[in-house]
C-alpha cells in the first residue's frame, strides 16, 4: 500500500505539516507546527510485553507523541480504506440516447 509522503492533520485546533520517513525498517513521522512549537519526530516503540506505543525521537515528549501518533495513525487508515473504495469503469462504447 503507497501511504502519503507528506499530509497535513489538525492537533489541538492548528495544522501541522507531516512527512513519513523509513528509516532501517522503522516509519518516522516528521511533524512541523505552524506555531513556533519546535518540530516533532514520532515512531512506534515496542515494550517488553509486545505493548506498542507512540514515542518521540530523541525522548521527551511523550504526551505530543501519543496524541498526534493517534491523529496520524487514523489519518492513514481514512486514506488507505478510502484508495480501496475507488472504482473506475472503462466505457467502450457511449451511451445510448434515449431520443435516438
Amino acid at each position: 500500500m503507497n501511504d502519503p509522503k507528506a499530509f497535513d492533520i489538525e492537533l489541538n485546533g492548528q495544522v501541522a505539516h507531516v512527512t513519513g520517513h523509513t528509516i532501517k525498517s522503522a516509519k518516522v513521522f516528521h511533524i512541523i507546527f505552524q506555531s513556533r512549537k519546535p518540530p516533532l519526530n514520532i515512531t512506534i516503540a515496542e515494550d517488553t510485553d509486545g505493548f506498542k506505543f507512540w514515542t518521540s525521537l530523541p525522548e521527551g515528549r511523550h504526551e505530543e507523541a501519543e496524541l498526534a501518533g493517534k491523529v496520524i495513525a487514523t489519518y492513514i487508515r481514512e486514506y488507505r480504506r478510502n484508495q480501496l473504495c475507488v472504482t473506475t469503469t472503462d466505457k467502450k462504447l457511449p451511451a445510448p440516447n434515449l431520443f435516438d
